[in-house]
């Protein structure tokens, strides 16, 4: 009997070995729940320190000085970057090394002055300017010429990499395009080159017939777990419209995604019991002609396991749960 499954991820190639038993075993997982505590004094994040961020780049505030209360979405510049504005973009080559400055931009996104309030429990209004706040700094960034792509990320608990609670996202422009967002540029290409179309066009298409791994869904954005899920719960939302760039969505589209968003982090936080997570946007670089084969989307990683020699060994990650059942126990989670 056939208990394990190899399937390849039509972006990237990547191979996942999936777990298709429907008993995972209690070691496959590390379950650590998030609890958010009260805010501690020295919390830079909170509203009333905003002198301890820093002077923000952005902000959504109803009235009121800049870098005072009264916001509700604040944009600073991370105080321990390990991306700097300054700094030269020439490389440097010894033999087989090649290095160059750590030239870029990194970003905090700090989602509410609200200490404990975790991001899916924002209304759909605040997390829409978190969106917007999103859409804003990479339209700003884009405008760099040195910049040759940039992605935004949230580390959610001490396993997904958070240092402090306070729910905040940040964002990071390279010089370079990233590795994890060139192989799918690259993947996604030549998908295109042999099809004439779109890999995630055929992708969310294929998914909306299927059914078996959707999450949610709304006229304008698709909420899957992917069919080469690298973990268990993962899950992916993508506009159902060719849209390769975050930084040139409408706000109806932030609208959308700010209500699929909070609902799909809602069920996995119920279903896996307040994991720690990891968020990660990819849009398409900021120049090159990546367009027409890339859809922005992003990606839901629930921190719930670790590897072992076995994946470090071969690279292919082990999930030990079916992305079938995964999306099924979150489509049974009641959102009341």
């Amino acid at each position: 009997m056939v208990t394990t499954e190899l399937r390849r991820d039509p972006i990237t190639g990547r191979s996942v070995l999936i777990d298709l038993t429907a008993q995972p075993h209690p070691h496959d997982f590390v379950l650590e729940p998030v609890r958010l505590d009260d805010a501690p004094a020295e919390c830079p994040f909170c509203e009333g320190r905003e002198a301890d961020a820093g002077p923000e780049l952005l902000a959504w505030r109803e009235g009121g000085p800049a870098n005072t209360p009264g916001w509700s979405v604040r944009v600073v510049a991370n105080r321990r970057p390990m991306l700097r504005i300054e700094g030269g973009q020439d490389r440097r080559v010894e033999g087989v090394f090649e290095s160059r400055d750590g030239l870029g931009a990194h970003e905090v996104v700090i989602e509410t002055p609200m200490h404990d309030q975790a991001v899916h429990r924002l209304d759909a209004d605040r997390l829409w300017r978190v969106l917007w706040a999103w859409r804003t700094r990479l339209q700003d960034l884009k405008r760099d010429a040195r910049f040759a792509a940039a992605v935004v990320f949230k580390n959610h608990g001490r396993a997904a990499g958070a240092r402090l609670d306070h729910s905040h996202s940040q964002i990071a422009a390279y010089p370079i395009v990233p590795a994890a967002l060139d192989e799918k540029v690259r993947g996604a290409g030549e998908h295109y080159g042999r099809t004439g179309r779109c890999v995630f066009c055929d992708l969310t298409a294929q998914e909306l017939t299927d059914g078996r791994r959707t999450v949610s869904d709304t006229l304008s954005i698709i909420a899957i777990a992917p069919f080469a899920s690298r973990v268990p719960f993962e899950a992916w939302l993508l506009p159902r419209d060719h849209a390769p760039r975050f930084e040139e969505v409408s706000d109806a589209t932030l609208e959308a995604m700010a209500v699929i968003l909070k609902d799909v982090m809602a069920r996995v936080d119920w279903a896996l019991e307040r994991p720690a997570y990891n968020l990660v946007l990819h849009t398409a670089p900021f120049s090159g002609d990546a367009d027409a084969g890339f859809h922005w989307h992003l990606e839901i990683i629930p921190r719930v396991t670790r590897w072992s020699g076995l994946e470090w060994g071969s690279g292919v990650p082990r999930n030990p749960v079916s992305p079938e059942e995964a999306a099924r126990a979150l489509r049974a989670v009641a959102i009341g």
